[in-house]
Parts: structure tokens; C-alpha cells; sequence
């Protein structure tokens, strides 16, 4: 697409799945998942019996960072010039891992392609 992006946001990157994001920003919203899941799992196990609220913030947790790595995933792939479908394989055991390793080294595109306009930019 040509012309400038529109202005990316926190909230653009966690949780919608237009545009492109790099490498940086995908690793950053993974850990910030990974360290925000294991306060609420800390949180959660820490007494001695279990609460229906306390299940229901690792539910509501798990539901949002799932949701979360699939956008980010999504636009990786757009990065790379990938349909944001193949993001599927990131809910697959057998290939999770290796499709993350590969989202976190794969070179983004060089120039604009078909997902919107350079890394780290929301499609017009």
C-alpha cells in the first residue's frame, strides 16, 4: 500500500490484526503475555484453595493473551509477506515453538507489500 501508516498504538499491536510489526515488537508483546500470565498463575496458586475469581483471572488472562499472540502472529507474518492464516500453527503444539523461533529471526520484507506500508506501521 502506499502512503504513510496510520499511528500505531498498544493497543493496534496487542489486539487487532492489520498492518506489520518486526521482530522487536513481536518479542516484546510475547513476554509481556508470558510475564503478565505467570503473575496471574503466581497469584492464582499462592493460597491454599482455589477461588472462583482467581480461576476466573486466569481464564479471562489466558483468553486475552491467546487472542493477543494470534494478532501478533498475524502481523509478523504480514511482515515477512505471509497470509496471517499460517498464525493457526501457532495453537499447534508440534509447531508452535518452531513457528515462534522462526517469527523471531525471519528478516521482515524489505519494501511495502500487499499487508501495509514498512515494519511497525498500521495499513491506511
Amino acid at each position: 500500500m502506499s502512503g504513510p501508516g496510520r499511528e500505531t498504538t498498544v493497543g493496534w499491536a496487542l489486539f487487532l490484526w492489520d498492518g506489520r510489526i518486526g521482530r522487536r515488537i513481536f518479542i516484546l508483546g510475547t513476554l509481556f503475555w508470558m510475564m503478565t500470565n505467570a503473575a496471574v498463575i503466581a497469584f492464582v496458586t499462592g493460597s491454599d484453595e482455589v477461588s472462583p475469581g482467581g480461576f476466573s483471572l486466569f481464564l479471562t488472562s489466558a483468553s486475552l493473551s491467546l487472542l493477543s499472540l494470534l494478532m501478533l502472529g498475524t502481523k509478523r507474518l504480514h511482515d515477512i509477506g505471509m497470509p496471517g492464516m499460517v498464525s493457526i500453527l501457532l495453537l499447534m503444539p508440534a509447531f508452535s515453538l518452531i513457528l515462534f523461533f522462526v517469527l523471531c529471526v525471519w528478516p521482515p520484507a524489505e519494501d511495502d507489500n500487499r499487508y501495509g506500508p514498512g515494519t511497525d506501521m498500521r495499513s491506511s
